[in-house]
């Protein structure tokens, strides 16, 4: 069989594709988008986190027309928002995604950023940026509650380190089914209730219909003063015109951001303004590993396609497509 992957991957993991698939033929996605090799016939094509960054992945969904003999497509990527997913499973093609391939790195970023806040490390910087010894209010998370939108592989890491430093966690998804950590799971209809709870709100749950504009200027009046909004997920969960009103206006302590309504965030955003907020331009799943995690992922799966079993993370075409 035939297989599409990057340049990079190919080069990193020839070998063990080739161990996956004994006799699998492999075709290049070169960095500027030309292919080496002959597509047309490829059953599988993997979608790396650098086709994304280069745009390579752009060639692919142009050509995906003429790749008739496609079946299945995977991608590193865990949300499926972009359109060129929607364009798969139009096509009727099977899509898998890398769901848990991500969560060390990004629930790291959460517990970074909560201790940055909870440490007031932006107040040391100040007085070091004047050189001023100067002593201010310090924390620990200690006792405090971290609140889960979405308990899938990030927030079950989130929730494992959290629950190590001593803190209390509560989750919200749709399962009820008991989960290692949390302390308390909510459905979906008690989101605010969820908010008043929090000292810390970790936003991790995929960009869907139902989750899109879920924490808005209702949900965000039922937050503490003191409590602070953590986004690793989408922009577009959160309201970001009542989220700016609320920092604004200190309803909320603060917030770290690393996704946003539109990446890159624009220059005259009063986000980037605002002393209360932390913004990171969509890094944190950054890791050296990051690559390496996504493509074993995927070489199980080829492993699996190869033999004829089922493949990990199937996604439903319901779940995929909403920009």
């Amino acid at each position: 069989m035939k297989v599409i992957v990057s340049e990079a991957v190919a080069a990193q993991f020839r070998a063990e594709l080739e161990a996956a698939a004994p006799g699998v033929q492999i075709v290049t996605l070169r960095a500027d988008g030309s292919w080496s090799g002959e597509p047309a016939e490829a059953q599988a094509a993997y979608i790396s986190v650098d086709t994304l960054v280069t745009g390579a992945v752009d060639r692919l969904a142009r050509d995906l027309p003429a790749l008739a003999a496609l079946r299945w497509v995977h991608t590193f990527s865990i949300g499926l928002d972009h359109p060129h997913y929607q364009r798969i499973v139009d096509r009727g093609l099977t899509l898998t995604n890398g769901a848990g391939t991500q969560s060390a790195p990004i629930s790291q970023y959460v517990l970074l950023m909560m201790l940055y806040h909870v440490k007031n490390m932006r107040g040391w910087q100040e007085a070091q940026a004047k050189h001023e010894w100067r002593r201010g209010p310090s924390d620990e998370l200690t006792g405090k509650t971290v609140c889960l939108f979405g308990v899938g592989g990030i927030g079950g890491e989130v929730a494992r380190l959290a629950k190590a430093l001593g803190m209390r966690v509560v989750g919200l998804r749709r399962s009820q089914a008991p989960t290692a950590y949390v302390d308390e799971l909510l459905p979906p209809e008690r989101t605010g209730d969820l908010c008043a709870q929090a000292d810390y709100l970790v936003i991790c749950a995929p960009l869907t219909r139902a989750t899109r504009g879920a924490i808005g200027a209702a949900e965000l009046a039922r937050m503490q003063p003191s409590a602070f909004l953590i986004n690793v997920a989408r922009g577009p969960l959160v309201d970001e015109a009542a989220l700016v009103t609320a920092l604004r206006e200190r309803r909320i302590a603060g917030a770290a951001l690393d996704v946003f309504n539109e990446e890159p965030l624009p220059a005259g955003h009063p986000l980037w303004d605002l002393p209360n907020v932390i913004i990171t331009p969509h890094m944190s799943p950054a890791s050296p590993l990051h690559i390496v995690r996504g493509t074993r992922l995927f070489i199980d799966n080829l492993g699996r396609y190869v033999r004829g079993e089922p493949l990990r993370n199937i996604v439903s075409a319901e779940d995929v497509g909403y920009e």
